[in-house]
């Protein structure tokens, strides 16, 4: 697990548990705490629904304001890939169609997400 994803606040795990129109918030907020702060992101047969649904809302799109919770998204969906978890999503693919940009992001973030893709895209094909 990325070490930027411990330093999630309170308030950006809320917006993200909140991305599925705000259905069932407590519960996806409380799936990612004990993911991140408990399980140390080890994902588990029960995560598909919560979180991880909201997890993959979030990494789908940069909302302004709300740059961080797209990176902490994304580095979670990169670590369930990784990890065995998500079998279902392809990097590659993903990296093609994602919408993150120098426009849209910090180069820092743009940096650490191409690097992370980069990694677990060749695992992935490898």
């Amino acid at each position: 697990m990325h070490p930027l994803l411990t330093t999630a606040s309170k308030s950006e795990l809320i917006f993200i548990a909140g991305l599925d129109y705000g259905q069932k918030q407590d519960q996806h907020f409380a799936a990612l705490q004990d993911l991140i702060f408990q399980r140390n992101g080890h994902f588990q047969a029960g995560d598909n629904w919560f979180p991880y649904e909201v997890i993959e809302l979030g990494a789908n799109g940069v909302q302004v304001g709300h740059e961080r919770e797209f990176v902490i998204c994304s580095l979670l969906v990169i670590h369930a890939v990784k990890s065995g978890f998500d079998t279902w999503t392809d990097l590659t693919e993903k990296f093609s169609s994602s919408n993150f940009s120098n426009e849209n992001l910090s180069v820092e973030f743009v940096d650490l997400l191409l690097d992370q893709y980069a990694t677990a895209a060749c695992q992935q094909s490898g």
